[in-house]
């Protein structure tokens, strides 16, 4: 079930045609100024090549509530829902059900599990480097986005060398580390500037 939040959080998402939405604001129908996704409260999902948008905003400017239901096409097309909001709620829980059961059903996602399960010195292990989080690691103040409700940092420094954001680990874990990549927080992948 996708839990409800701040909607800034989902994003940024990339679809499979690797087309990204780094952010998502909306002009308040009120006062017409635009809303950023940080002042509205929801949930954002991509199932196969659409974004699936369900919030509620609430205007800054003028402090109007209002509803966002829309799907964000692979090519940044938004299109408007005109169905009601407790339908299009369900549709998106039942899609985000849906979504994990059938990928839980392919090979790559078993594929990633037996490489979780796997112990780093068996052949087969992914070839980067994992790396947690801790005083010794300098991050910088440059945020390029949210995933899972933490920040992006655009590079990270550690033990000198300076490793550059290169991609987020998708769900469900089905990705391979690069021998010279680095796993950051078991969510962000990074790679030497």
């Amino acid at each position: 079930m996708i839990q409800p939040d701040r909607l800034d959080r989902f994003f940024p998402i990339t679809y499979p045609n690797g087309t990204t939405v780094s952010r998502f604001a909306k002009h308040c129908p009120h006062c017409k100024q635009l809303v950023k996704a940080s002042a509205m409260e929801g949930m954002a999902l991509l199932l196969k090549d659409k974004v699936f948008v369900l919030a509620d905003g609430h205007c800054p400017h003028c402090q109007h509530g209002f509803v966002v239901k829309c799907v964000i096409d692979e090519y940044k097309q938004v299109h408007a829902v005109g169905l009601p909001v407790f339908l299009y709620r369900m549709m998106l829980q039942w899609g985000a059900r849906k979504h994990v059961q059938t990928f839980r059903q392919q090979s790559d996602w078993r594929l990633a599990q037996q490489e979780v399960e796997t112990p780093a010195t068996e052949p087969g292990a992914p070839r980067g480097t994992q790396l947690a989080d801790s005083a010794m690691v300098q991050k910088s103040e440059e945020i390029l986005g949210n995933f899972m409700g933490q920040p992006i940092h655009a590079w990270i420094m550690n033990n000198g060398q300076r490793l550059v954001y290169e991609r987020a680990v998708p769900p469900g874990g089905a990705f391979q580390l690069a021998e010279q990549e680095v796993l950051f927080e078991n969510r962000l992948i990074y790679r030497p500037a």
